[in-house]
């Protein structure tokens, strides 16, 4: 076909190569006198005259997305038994080519790519537009180091060129679990097609990879991706990369404004853990251990000492109260006073002390005067009502854990929240056990958010969630039921 004239206007020059939707030719626009690339689409079935028709509506939705990190749509037309589309030419490879001749391209031009494509979905959904097949050969890079994203909308439109089995058979590698699971495309889907590009530039193959299609599309509904080691790859461009493949698209990167924030992350930011440094929960040294039976393997019976983690609750609660007045400045010390621990009572300046006077001499009465009652420290009280004291705590830390969701990308702090305020519920009705399990459900929801960088503690919040897994034990170490039954029995997960 070289040399051949379309709709006597885009003279075919150059073929740069052959896909599964067809080719793509350097072509001269003989009236503008200018270079443009024309993709030659293959004959599609139906009526020709309805597949212009579409392919018209779509590259007019693409026509709109002027911006310098998308490849313009100039044209769309028919040649005999085919749909031809004309477009901006762009010399440079894409990031396919680009791999198999240059190799892996350095952690620091990938970052550039993460924020130069950010900014062409960006420009793409304000526009309305999805562009449902994101992968390196839709990726150019121009000599310049511009990153440019073509075929923005003719996915959809291309009927069953690239729709259905179409699309996931030639995809599969770079197609979102909600496209696996039948659902519509979505500015999330593109988001998570990007995340599979960006880990392939990093790591030479996609996040997943099996010996057909169908094992491909269970792992990115279930596994999970290996983690990106590479010298030259800092951690916020890896971590930028595993967000964008969350299963949940609520939980991904959804605009450039995101994806910059996480690349400029300071790597060395530290925040207070939920969980120890090893994963491993440390519920304190309460348990009590029964003698192993002799000639077993059985693992030690623990009952859940009820008592002493209520009476270890008031010492939680009092710290908490003291910690909240510091936090909403009510505590009468000044401020440096506050340092290295919460105060009990206000100090009385040195120079405002009264000085002792001597007591005077008692006069005897007749009828025997009662000593007042001390009035009960907050200390005594929770001590006299330690149940409450923990329903007390755990909502009081729901009520902190909330407070965090307006700055949050997530829903964890919102679920969080929820099954705090059941724990407390649980535990005001007498079920510890399934009080242990809304508070470790919430601990481990909200962990798994910090690890992934979608949300940040507090020393408030912190401090209190290490307090009460001290005293009180994950669901099934203990009879966890409250009524001392003993049975020690952990339920199946």
């Amino acid at each position: 076909m070289n040399g051949e004239v379309l709709a006597g206007r885009y003279r075919l020059l150059t073929l740069f190569g052959r896909g599964g939707a067809g080719e793509v030719w350097q072509a001269e626009d003989t009236v503008l006198a200018r270079q443009v690339a024309v993709k030659l689409l293959r004959r599609l079935e139906g009526d020709p005259m309805d597949a212009v028709v579409r392919f018209r509506a779509e590259a007019q939705a693409a026509a709109r997305l002027m911006h310098p990190n998308v490849v313009a749509t100039y044209d769309v037309g028919t040649a005999g038994e085919h749909v031809f589309l004309v477009m901006e030419l762009v010399s440079g490879p894409d990031l396919a080519q680009l791999m198999r001749t240059a190799g892996l391209p350095s952690g620091t031009l990938v970052a550039d790519i993460a924020t130069q494509g950010a900014r062409a979905l960006d420009a793409a959904h304000a526009a309305g537009i999805v562009h449902r097949d994101v992968k390196p050969g839709n990726l150019l890079l121009a000599p310049d180091g511009t990153l440019k994203i073509t075929d923005f909308g003719i996915a959809k439109g291309a009927g069953t060129e690239t729709t259905g089995v179409g699309v996931l058979l030639g995809t599969a590698s770079y197609v979102s679990p909600e496209q696996v699971r039948g659902q519509s495309a979505t500015p999330a889907s593109d988001w998570y097609s990007f995340g599979c590009v960006l880990y392939e530039l990093l790591t030479g193959t996609p996040p997943f990879t099996g010996p057909n299609v169908e094992a491909v599309m269970r792992q990115h509904l279930d596994a999970v991706p290996e983690p990106i080691h590479r010298a030259d790859v800092e951690p916020p461009l890896a971590n930028l990369v595993l967000q964008l493949l969350a299963k949940d698209p609520e939980d991904r990167p959804s605009s450039a404004s995101d994806v910059t924030a996480l690349l400029t992350a300071a790597p060395n930011t530290q925040v207070l853990p939920l969980l120890p440094a090893d994963g491993v929960l440390d519920v304190g040294n309460w348990q009590e251990e029964e003698p192993e039976a002799t000639g077993t393997h059985r693992a030690p019976k623990r009952a859940f000492p009820f008592a002493k983690v209520l009476v270890a609750m008031a010492v939680v609660l009092a710290a908490a109260v003291g910690g909240l007045m510091l936090r909403q400045g009510l505590a009468t010390d000044p401020p440096t006073a506050a340092a290295g621990g919460t105060p009990s009572a206000p100090a009385v300046k040195a120079s405002t002390a009264p000085k002792p006077t001597p007591k005077p001499t008692p006069t005897p009465s007749r009828t025997p005067t009662k000593k007042p009652s001390p009035t009960p420290t907050p200390k005594e009280t929770t001590q006299q009502n330690p149940r409450g004291a923990l329903v007390q705590t755990l909502r009081t830390l729901a009520a902190q854990v909330r407070q965090t969701e307006q700055d949050s990308r997530t829903k964890a702090p919102r679920e969080a929240a929820r099954d705090l305020d059941q724990a407390a519920v649980a535990v005001d009705n007498g079920n510890l056990e399934s009080a242990s399990k809304n508070f470790y459900d919430a601990r481990r929801r909200l962990a798994e958010a910090q690890r992934n960088r979608r949300w940040q503690t507090t020393p408030q919040i912190a401090a209190m969630f290490a307090a009460v897994s001290h005293v009180l034990p994950p669901a099934g170490e203990g009879n966890g039921d409250g009524n001392g039954d003993g049975d020690g029995e952990r339920d199946s997960e």
